[in-house]
Parts: structure tokens; C-alpha cells; sequence
């Protein structure tokens, strides 16, 4: 079976994609692309923090390959290339890196499904279709969401947004991030949503060795 793709989205910024996504690295020995990285005038960039947590663990050290895009300013792709005229998004430069390792990639979204990329309104939804049509590994999206009071709204509708786009098929399933609320995991899979799992809050890299064992094991094939 070929290596597959996991597309990691949000339900808002800030929600724990890039946590997440270092997870997800780490429990599978995969690689890492964050395909538009913005802010980077006030952060060091996701790209880093992945890297960073991964060596300060010292078993696994990721194939972390660049963004295709980098902006300055901490806002969506489209407002900030209006700081930076020279930068124009296509959804046609998008390409998977080359990866001749045979790990799993996965890829981190910026912000949630509805983040306007492009000029011409492009959002992260067009992305991921736009990448799976260019591959023929297994491809799959997890949605990364709050745990607590407020979720159910913005869950539901990203899912239902997916699906509605036509990519049930790619949808593995919800990482709930924070302390947790069994009342919306029940509701949640009343309406369809597969729980991959719960991840409490993590405040060093020494406590990511537990909640990595809590990614199941999954056959993508």
C-alpha cells in the first residue's frame, strides 16, 4: 500500500492543528508540509514548531519541507498578500513535494475549510481537491476542533461543508483538542462525526509520548 496523505484542517484558527499535526508525525514517522504559512512577522512558523517538538522528543526527525508560500502578516492568505504585492497565490503552483521515503505526509492547513487562498477566492476546500487530484496515495482530511462549549456549531458545519464538497469518501474523522466533553462527543457522533480521538492540553514536549499512543491505528488503504 502506498504511504498516505493526511490533510489536517480546523474548525477556527487557533483550535490546535499544528499540536495536532505534530501527533500525527510523530505516531506514524511521517513527513510535514504546511503548504501557506502566514504570520511569520510574530511567529516562528509551523514548520519550526513541528521540527522543534519532534527533536526535542529525539526518536523521530521529520522530512519538514517548506511552504510554498510564506507571508508576513498573522492574517488569512488573501488579506495578507495585500501587504506583500509581489506574492501571488495560484492554486495551479500547488504540487506535493517530492518525497521519495515512502512515510506518510501530512499536510496543515491554514486556518479552517472557508480560508480564502487566492485572488480569485480559492479556499483551503479548493486545495485539498486540487491536491488529491494530483495523487494516487491514499488521502485523507481530519478536522481538528475544541472540545468545549461552542464546537458543535463550528464541527458540524465544517463537516457538513466537506461533505457537501463532495469529500465524504476522504473524511477519516474529529480530533477533539482540550479537556474532555463527553456531552459533545455524543452528540457529535449522533450526527455522523467519527471521534478519531481526544488530546488534552499538552504544556511540554515531555507529556506528547502519552498523547501520541491515543492516534489509533488505521489501514488507509
Amino acid at each position: 500500500m502506498q504511504s498516505p496523505i493526511i490533510f489536517v484542517t480546523g474548525t477556527d484558527t487557533d483550535v490546535g492543528k499544528t499540536f495536532v499535526s505534530t501527533l500525527l508525525v510523530k505516531r506514524w514517522n511521517a513527513n510535514y508540509w504546511k503548504p501557506v504559512q502566514t504570520g511569520l512577522e510574530s511567529d516562528q512558523g509551523d514548520t519550526k514548531t513541528v521540527m522543534d517538538h519532534c527533536i526535542a522528543q529525539g526518536e523521530h526527525t521529520p522530512i519538514c519541507f517548506p511552504p510554498k508560500y510564506e507571508l508576513q502578516k498573522p492574517l488569512c492568505p488573501l488579506e495578507a498578500m495585500e501587504y506583500e504585492p509581489d506574492i501571488e497565490i495560484a492554486m495551479s503552483d500547488f504540487c506535493l513535494p517530492d518525497d521519495d521515503s515512502e512515510r506518510a505526509l501530512i499536510i496543515e492547513g491554514a486556518g479552517g475549510v472557508y480560508v480564502p487562498l487566492t485572488k480569485k477566492l480559492h479556499i483551503t476546500t479548493d486545495l485539498i481537491k486540487h491536491l488529491i487530484a494530483s495523487t494516487d496515495r491514499p488521502f485523507k482530511i481530519v478536522v481538528v476542533a475544541r472540545s468545549g462549549l461552542g464546537t458543535l456549531n463550528h464541527t458540524l458545519l465544517t463537516w457538513e461543508h466537506l461533505v457537501s464538497a463532495g469529500l465524504k469518501n476522504h473524511l477519516w474523522g474529529c480530533v477533539l483538542n482540550g479537556e474532555k466533553n463527553p456531552g459533545n462527543v455524543n452528540v457529535l457522533r449522533k450526527f455522523g462525526v467519527n471521534i478519531i480521538t481526544e488530546v488534552d492540553f499538552c504544556p511540554n514536549d515531555a507529556d506528547l509520548g502519552t498523547l501520541v499512543d491515543n492516534i489509533p491505528d488505521v489501514d488507509f488503504s
